[in-house]
């Protein structure tokens, strides 16, 4: 899916010019895959390099000195592309993509009903054995904090479910540091249902060419496991220094060993998933995480001029 081309074409970071910042949990893996389908877009092999998230720019020209070679830069290519669902929630993004990022980049948000996001969000943690405790206790736990770097545990997840679905909030803050014209919002739900119709509306605000078809890609899937808490303990193990790392970091470059991490854990959770079905959310949550999100989504509406008429839970007449 991804093209190469000679590494001697280096990007520089004000080359990548399109992000898709999130929400989280709703098909930003897909959207990521079905954008790089166009000719003239390249995304970034590593869906979430999270370059603009550092805390300066010193530490950002030092991620970049590896992260440049998940894009492969090519004559013709008009965005290069990654899809950081952080983004759209960590302050830093956006004062560092202001201070030193392509002033005319472009933005594509994929949104979904907020109340079936938090859910699939508590469900992959849960399935993924970072998450112990019921729906509502793990909602409301810390629901006031803001979303920041420092959030992410030791597994590289970050829990957040309350704040990662105030879209109101979050879109409101993006407006004031960049311009309405250079974003695009689409819904999850139409991507699920009309795919192409939905894909070739990102491409007219891109201002590029409608594709005719596309194969079906369904990235990402939330999925049981056998054994969630081994798979758990398996990627802090991996994702945090230790004895191991200290011995290979001087001898495996730091590409190399970011991309046996990712291998490690995806053999490990290919190995362990099962064909169970995730449980439903019941409508008694249903009802309660509605009146968690009314406010903000009558806010979002306001602020985007959207109506949102898929979101049923919020359209009733």
């Amino acid at each position: 899916m991804y093209r190469h081309v000679e590494a001697a074409l280096k990007l520089s970071l004000k080359d990548v010019n399109l992000f898709v910042p999130g929400a989280a949990k709703s098909g930003t893996s897909t959207l990521h895959n079905l954008l790089n389908l166009h000719p003239k877009i390249n995304m970034s092999s590593n869906k979430e390099p999270h370059i603009w998230s550092m805390a300066n720019r010193e530490e950002m020209d030092a991620d970049w000195s590896v992260s440049r070679d998940y894009f492969q830069k090519e004559k013709g290519i008009e965005y290069y592309g990654e899809s950081s669902t952080g983004y759209f929630y960590f302050k830093n993004f956006k004062i560092n993509l202001k201070k030193y990022g392509n002033p005319n980049a472009k933005f594509i948000f994929i949104l979904r009903n907020p109340i079936d996001r938090t859910y699939s969000h508590y469900t992959y943690l849960k399935s993924l054995g970072s998450e112990d405790e019921s729906l509502r206790k793990a909602i409301l736990e810390n629901h006031k904090h803001e979303p920041s770097t420092d959030d992410v545990l030791p597994e590289l997840i970050i829990k957040n479910y309350y704040q990662y679905s105030l879209y109101g909030k979050w879109m409101e803050r993006f407006y004031e540091v960049f311009d309405s014209k250079n974003v695009k919002i689409i819904l999850f739900e139409n991507l699920k249902t009309k795919p192409l119709d939905t894909l070739n509306e990102c491409f007219n605000f891109l201002g590029l060419t409608p594709l005719a078809k596309i194969p079906e890609i369904k990235s990402n899937k939330t999925v049981q496991l056998r054994f969630p808490k081994t798979y758990k303990k398996i990627r802090i193990m991996v994702f945090n220094k230790n004895k191991t790392s200290d011995v290979l970091k001087h001898f495996l470059p730091k590409d190399f060993r970011r991309k046996y991490k990712k291998k490690a854990t995806e053999i490990f959770l290919n190995l362990n998933k099962t064909n169970k079905t995730l449980p439903k959310l019941s409508q008694k949550d249903r009802t309660w995480l509605y009146d968690l999100f009314s406010e903000d989504v009558a806010l979002l509406k306001k602020v985007t001029k959207m109506e949102f008429k898929l979101w049923k839970d919020f359209n009733k007449e």
